[in-house]
């Protein structure tokens, strides 16, 4: 395990991590540890399933690059793609011909391209996704119209029996996380935040052996399991806290400061 004294890049889950639920905004707190990381030479990074465009809450905070999709897409400090990875076109013809299927119940799928991200039919379940991350509605399209689209990650809005019915029956190409109980994030297989991680290293030349990362979601369990070390936040199911090295504060309690400061990265 390395040592906090080491660790030469940091990477950040957004909601319940960085940014509060109760506040959709970047702590206070957050906002001086990343300045202070910055300042001693220490490589920030976001790692995340949200979509690029779904990130400014931390417009005004400087990051070295940004991974988003949960690995599928990286980008630079200006948010330039640096690297990307679509879904590729049978998951989504898969998914299609799934929910026109007759006598099969239908459901709601949002989709994330580079720049938005589109919703098959109304769903009350994924605006509420949208008011607990503090986002815009997706844009309700036709799934004809979608899936010739570049779409790099799908959110099912399906739990339990349902979802395992449909990744193991229709879309086994691709994986699916739980962050949030009403729905999943779905990715290509092989695609995870440690997929992301690695791309990211390679780009920077820096070594995972003096990497840590935060995060609080079913979706973050590969990168704590991936970085040399690894904390979740105090909010984390037991899965969560299984896959990391250390449990710390909430968000709302300042949870990333107090780690940092307990590992000695600050």
């Amino acid at each position: 395990m390395a040592a906090g004294s080491d660790i030469k890049a940091v990477f950040f889950d957004i909601d319940g991590t960085l940014v509060s639920f109760r506040t959709h905004k970047v702590t206070r707190s957050n906002i001086e540890v990343l300045d202070a990381l910055r300042k001693k030479g220490i490589k920030v990074f976001i790692s995340t399933g949200r979509m690029l465009g779904m990130t400014s809450v931390l417009d005004g905070i400087a990051f070295d690059g940004y991974i988003a999709n949960n690995g599928a897409t990286i980008y630079d400090s200006s948010k330039k793609m640096l690297h990307g990875r679509l879904l590729p076109k049978k998951e989504l013809y898969t998914l299609r011909e799934r929910l026109k299927t007759p006598g099969l119940p239908p459901f709601a799928v949002s989709f994330m391209t580079a720049d938005n991200y589109y919703l098959n039919c109304q769903s009350d379940l994924a605006e509420e996704v949208a008011r607990i991350v503090g986002v815009v509605p997706p844009i309700i399209s036709n799934i004809d119209d979608i899936v010739k689209m570049d779409v790099y990650q799908m959110c099912v809005y399906l739990k339990g029996k349902a979802l395992d019915e449909l990744m193991e029956g229709w879309l086994t190409g691709c994986t699916a996380s739980v962050w949030n109980p009403i729905f999943a994030d779905v990715n290509e297989k092989g695609i995870t935040k440690a997929y992301g991680i690695d791309r990211m290293l390679e780009i920077f030349g820096l070594d995972l052996s003096r990497t840590l990362s935060f995060g609080d979601g079913g979706n973050d369990i590969p990168m704590l399991e991936h970085t040399a070390l690894s904390v979740c936040m105090g909010n984390a199911d037991d899965a969560v806290r299984a896959a990391s090295d250390f449990v710390t504060e909430t968000v709302d309690e300042d949870g990333v400061a107090k780690a940092l400061m307990r590992l000695g990265v600050l």
